[in-house]
């Protein structure tokens, strides 16, 4: 799937997740966010921080933690699922045999590609190697929380963590785009 087709087939499937659809009838006491119904929760998560909910009208609430529950984590593994296929395109692209890719995991793709400073200075979104680094290692344990059903991302993880994730997995995402799309091909062996 090509960069633009991706983003459209993200950006559809997040409008899918509005706040109307985690919504309930109870009021919610405290410091409130005031949102339209049809705002998509991803588009919200940038505003969440220090809210204890969302106002969407019509007596209709969101509880702040449960906004971080299923539809966030259907959304945050589809990128994260994303960035470790263009991580795996980058080292097939590298000249890496399929043979010896399919034995790799993200930890590994991750350790492949920063371990190839040529491959990172492909890049401009990152300043540094030990930022893009660090937002991988970053991605890379909250992958954990998202593939694993527990309780843990809507009981643990507070709401500056997860808001700053969305930005790192979408910074990531242009990066390691970016690198795929000016690196030379090699040859299979």
């Amino acid at each position: 799937m090509y960069q633009g087709e991706f983003e459209e087939l993200f950006r559809k499937i997040s409008k899918i997740f509005t706040l109307e659809s985690v919504a309930k009838d109870k009021k919610i006491e405290g410091n409130l966010l005031k949102r339209p119904a049809n705002e998509s929760l991803w588009d919200t998560i940038d505003s969440i921080k220090g809210f204890d909910g969302i106002d969407i009208g019509n007596d209709k609430y969101v509880k702040a933690e449960h906004f971080f529950r299923k539809p966030i984590r259907i959304l945050f593994f589809i990128l994260i699922h994303e960035m470790e296929s263009r991580l795996y395109r980058i080292q097939r692209r590298n000249g890496k045999p399929i043979k010896e890719l399919n034995e790799l995991h993200i930890n590994d793709l991750i350790r492949e590609l920063v371990d190839n400073e040529d491959i990172i200075k492909l890049q401009e979104i990152y300043s540094s190697r030990t930022e893009f680094k660090e937002d991988l290692k970053a991605i890379s344990s909250f992958r954990n929380l998202i593939v694993h059903t527990n309780r843990k991302l809507i009981e643990e993880v507070d709401q500056e963590t997860i808001i700053k994730r969305k930005k790192q997995v979408l910074k990531l995402l242009d990066a390691i785009q970016q690198i795929s799309d000016r690196m030379p091909v090699k040859s299979n062996q």
